[in-house]
């Protein structure tokens, strides 16, 4: 019968431990140089391309429209308003009534010159045409010579000032009987001459009862002109944009125009800003306007005013933009993104897909995209990008 030798156990026991952590560090440090040589074998490098597309490239830049009118006009009367009269944004056409100072109406007509002296009989002078040719657009006959305020132009005066319900009065602002109508006068601060009507008020032109020495209201042409506002920062030579054209997008069609020279906001009448009730056309042009705004504005020549006049809502409200074309490509022309142009020396090249390094001219380029001119450059050749590191191109493809 055999003895069991307790120390053989002991051993084999051992033995076997040792063997299974030599077999563990084996597999860790395989491990390891496996990882490691997966680390330190390179990429294969990716070669992004772009294709070459033909399209017409066109240097733009966006604006707001911005509408102003055509001339303001400062009203003066002193005294005290004996009748509200028109409200701020209300139109009044050619003879019609401003405001009424002291039961005296301040007549509109329409003229250049303004109202700067009484005109009364016997006097001459392109202010006294103006008087007659408004006569004569309101139906009144004058025979006298043209300039020369005359017995028609005083009996014209007359009839026309009955006809609104006001006496007439003479030039010291006295009512005259009905037998000396040739006396008839028009004072100084009882008609405004605008030069052009009908016109809206910017301010409203007097509360009954309101105490007035100095500005009554400011009228405003309802004939606009037109003025696109840059960003100076899109546009620092406004000069460079003159003659340039201009496409307005109003109501599903595109208005054609060409941009003028600088706009002089500086000649716009002010509003009194404590006026409660401006009107649109006013808000819109003090608020959107101002030099705080850092923009440029220009002149809107060569357009369709009829269209931007259907539009004023929107155009008020700063809803209308336009884009001004400073350079047109070539119709149709071969480009490509900028960066896939590489240059050697004086030359300018890209290269194709298929090894070909092919010479070019560059011509526009608008944000990243050039136009080109090489041989066998067609629509749909694909052109290999440069590598990032500078590196030689690898395989594989991305298409921009």
């Amino acid at each position: 019968m055999h003895k069991r030798r307790p120390w053989l156990r002991g051993f084999g026991m051992m033995l076997l431990a040792v063997l299974l952590v030599a077999t563990l560090i084996v597999g860790v440090v395989a491990t390891t140089v496996g990882i490691q040589a997966s680390r330190e074998r390179p990429e294969p490098p990716v070669t992004l391309t772009t294709t070459i597309r033909a399209r017409t490239l066109s240097d733009d830049v966006g604006g707001q429209l911005m509408a102003f009118p055509h001339a303001t006009v400062a009203v003066s009367a002193e005294g005290t308003v004996t009748r509200t009269s028109i409200a701020v944004g209300a139109s009044l056409d050619e003879g019609g009534v401003v405001g009424v100072v002291d039961e005296r109406p301040i007549l509109l007509m329409q003229g250049a010159v303004p109202m700067w002296r009484t005109l009364a009989p016997g006097m001459h002078g392109e202010d006294v045409r103006q008087l007659q040719a408004s006569l004569a657009r309101l139906g009144y006959t004058i025979y006298d010579d043209s300039g020369s305020y005359g017995d028609s132009t005083a009996l014209a005066m007359n009839q026309y000032l009955t006809a609104l319900g006001y006496e007439a009065v003479n030039a010291s602002n006295e009512p005259v009987k009905a037998d000396d109508w040739k006396q008839t006068a028009v004072p100084k601060q009882q008609l405004v001459f605008a030069p052009a009507t009908p016109v809206q008020a910017a301010t409203t032109c007097g509360v009954a009862g309101q105490s007035v020495a100095g500005d009554l209201c400011i009228l405003e042409t309802m004939e606009r002109e037109y003025a696109i506002a840059f960003s100076a920062a899109d546009v620092p030579d406004a000069g460079a944009l003159e003659g340039a054209r201009l496409s307005i997008p109003i109501s599903g069609e595109t208005v054609h125009g060409t941009v003028g020279k600088p706009y002089d906001r500086s000649r716009q009448s002010g509003v009194k800003a404590d006026d409660s009730a401006k009107s649109s056309q006013t808000e819109g042009a003090a608020n959107s306007t101002g030099s705080e705004d850092n923009r440029i504005y220009l002149h809107v020549d060569n357009i369709d005013a009829a269209k931007l006049q259907a539009a004023s809502a929107a155009i008020d409200a700063g809803n209308i933009r336009g884009t001004a074309t400073r350079t047109q490509g070539v119709p149709d022309a071969p480009t490509v993104e900028s960066i896939a142009l590489r240059t050697d020396g004086a030359k300018t090249w890209v290269l194709t897909n298929d090894g070909r390094h092919v010479d070019v001219e560059t011509g526009l380029c608008v944000q990243g995209i050039c136009e080109i001119s090489g041989n066998s450059l067609a629509d749909g050749t694909v052109a290999v990008l440069p590598a990032p590191d500078g590196g030689t191109e690898g395989k594989g493809t991305g298409d921009e």
